[in-house]
């Protein structure tokens, strides 16, 4: 959809918004072609920015720090210390920033202790197994809050 074309604008940015492997196919560089393939289009069509907000694969093991941060661990080689975004970084991409709000669940605590098999007894903030960010529980108002950050890249 282009958004600017109402006011007589040219899109000039293609958005990836999900590009998956099923499990059986992982490591066979098969992300890494979908990518290429789907900037190519996006080229093809005169569409000069390439972004994709990603979800990095080891942020789950550090979901009190801050994607701002995470983002900025590197290994000796320049490269991050995440898979993910290192695949991304090894097609050229650039990390942009931080997409602070790229998911939010809501639901009752019953919801979330039945979603994560855990039990809430108390108001405040838990670590959830595979979340990247901390699930906020409210009890007086039987509420649990999840907010997911991601990272946005450009590809060349």
């Amino acid at each position: 959809m282009n958004l600017g074309h109402e006011r007589g604008e040219q899109a000039n940015t293609f958005s990836f918004m999900a590009a998956a492997v099923a499990q059986p196919y992982e490591g066979r560089g098969l992300a890494t072609a979908v990518l290429s393939e789907l900037s190519s289009r996006a080229r093809a069509e005169g569409l000069v920015r390439v972004i994709a907000p990603i979800r990095p694969t080891l942020k789950h093991r550090y979901p009190t720090v801050p994607m701002r941060e995470y983002a900025t661990w590197m290994r000796e080689d320049g490269l991050s210390i995440d898979p993910w975004v290192r695949a991304h970084q090894r097609m050229g991409a650039t990390v942009l920033a931080p997409a602070p709000e790229s998911m939010l669940i809501e639901g009752s605590v019953a919801e979330w202790e039945d979603w994560t098999g855990m039990v809430f007894p108390v108001s405040g903030e838990y670590v959830v197994p595979e979340a990247l960010n901390l699930l906020r529980v409210d009890r007086e108002s039987d509420r649990g809050t999840y907010v997911e950050e991601n990272l946005w890249v450009e590809h060349p």
